[in-house]
């Protein structure tokens, strides 16, 4: 079992803006529970900073649903920042860099092609494993079937400002490395972890040193001020645009194509009555 420490984490690792402090822990609740109970007292010089459990008692998705993972199975943690350069207009930036991140650490890592489900799930497509000695595609197998695709990990945002600025931001993210859910929980969406995406173990650690290199390099991005790039880059890895889909809002159910997101995230949406409805916050069904 891979050990998840600040000294092997560190070791080595080429970046540059974060993290600059870490915790981690053998259980908690919540890491994001614990992230916003130790934001208050953190110093400018602490942040960003990472937050990691083993194990989680209480760890949720979005929706306040809950993630389930047995202990060091998987990768459970929140980033902390304190990003008041960052318009409160552009807080939705967050979730794309977080989620742009994971897919491009996996892939770096791994040599898997995940991609996004409106707004922040990312999945992987079920093909059939590769073999350890077979060497990795470099280009994506994409299932005849958008149900053929499995989530591998959820990410929240939690923060908190005034009208023009961010006090502070907690993305949080649970990633399948070797989990599978306990047989008595039911799930919403079927799952998947990337040591069976792989057909081998894959090492946590050599995936969240991956993971925080690609959060280095668009935390960086955003502080130049290239959301633009970002943007781009998070449109691109949404497998929901063309396609039809459902998704649960606050005020029902809506039903049609997904043609595309406008700059803010939304979802734009045609119904069958050619009506286009720009979708802010919802649970797609692929």
């Amino acid at each position: 079992m891979d050990t998840l420490s600040p000294t092997a984490i560190l070791a080595g690792l080429p970046t540059t803006s974060l993290p600059r402090h870490i915790q981690c822990y053998a259980e908690v609740g919540s890491t994001m529970d614990v992230a916003r109970a130790w934001v208050a007292e953190a110093t400018n010089e602490q942040l960003p900073a990472l937050i990691l459990a083993e194990s989680q008692t209480a760890g949720r998705g979005r929706m306040r649903r809950a993630w389930v993972a047995p202990p060091s199975t998987a990768l459970l943690f929140s980033l902390v920042l304190r990003p008041h350069w960052l318009p409160i207009a552009a807080a939705p930036a967050l979730i794309w860099m977080a989620a742009v991140a994971v897919c491009e650490g996996i892939a770096a890592e791994t040599g898997l092609h995940p991609r996004l489900k409106w707004p922040n799930d990312v999945l992987l497509p079920v093909v059939s494993p590769v073999p350890a000695a077979v060497p990795v595609q470099t280009q994506p197998q994409t299932p005849a079937s958008l149900s053929d695709w499995r989530k591998i990990a959820g990410i929240l945002l939690e923060m908190s400002g005034t009208e023009h600025m961010i006090d502070w931001a907690i993305i949080g993210c649970g990633l399948n490395v070797s989990a599978n859910p306990p047989a008595d929980i039911s799930l919403r969406y079927a799952t998947t972890n990337l040591s069976a995406a792989l057909g081998q173990p894959v090492a946590r650690l050599a995936i969240l040193r991956s993971l925080l290199q690609r959060l280095d390099y668009w935390h960086l991005q955003l502080q130049h001020g290239a959301i633009d790039h970002l943007f781009t880059t998070w449109r691109g890895l949404l497998m929901t645009l063309g396609h039809k889909v459902q998704i649960e809002t606050a005020s029902g159910i809506l039903t049609g194509y997904a043609e595309d997101v406008e700059r803010s995230g939304a979802l734009r949406i045609r119904d069958a009555t050619d009506v286009v409805h720009i979708v802010s916050s919802g649970d797609v069904h692929l």
